[in-house]
């Protein structure tokens, strides 16, 4: 039931996310209103106060709006405020995150950007990360922004994570489908 309603609101965060893509305009890039949502995704992140505030079912739409205006006024646009004061007077200004991941999304797509997550065994060199990065960028015909980290327990090798798909290839993985089929 918990996925249903998850993938609901990724549903509505796309909507969402391609009607703040069509208001992009020449006055303002795609790039900065990611940046503009991005920043008030990320001071709602370290504001314990402000979250309470803007979730807060006891504070009126017109109260939250107010707030939103005061503090964000100086350092976003008027498009990403008034879409910003939209989500509050539809109700949805709680998937703000998963709006601001899906206009990422969506600018990407633009762009021919893919997102990959890599974990390796041990730190890699920067020259080796180089090389992945190229290699899967002529494999995949894309160009790669790579976010990496380490994980001592995988033993050896890559798991390279697109989205919701995994490709698996660590030394862990490989002893753990032997292990099965010897089970079998």
């Amino acid at each position: 039931m918990a996925k249903t309603i998850d993938n609901d609101n990724k549903l509505v965060a796309q909507r969402y996310a391609k009607a703040l893509l069509e208001l992009s305009c020449e006055s303002l890039t795609k790039e900065q209103i990611m940046s503009e949502i991005s920043d008030v995704s990320e001071s709602l992140k370290g504001s314990v106060d402000l979250q309470k505030v803007m979730s807060s079912p006891v504070v009126s739409g017109a109260e939250k709006n107010n707030v939103l205006v005061k503090v964000f006024e100086r350092n976003v646009s008027e498009i990403v405020l008034n879409f910003l004061r939209l989500l509050v007077d539809k109700n949805r200004f709680s998937i703000l995150e998963s709006i601001v991941n899906e206009y990422r999304n969506e600018i990407n797509k633009i762009n021919n950007v893919l997102n990959i997550k890599v974990t390796s065994a041990i730190s890699l060199s920067d020259s080796e990360k180089a090389m992945i990065k190229v290699k899967l960028e002529n494999i995949l015909n894309k160009n790669i922004e790579l976010e990496w980290s380490n994980d001592s327990s995988i033993i050896a090798g890559l798991v390279f994570e697109v989205g919701d798909n995994i490709v698996d290839n660590s030394l862990r993985h490989k002893l753990q489908e032997i292990s099965r089929n010897i089970v079998k």
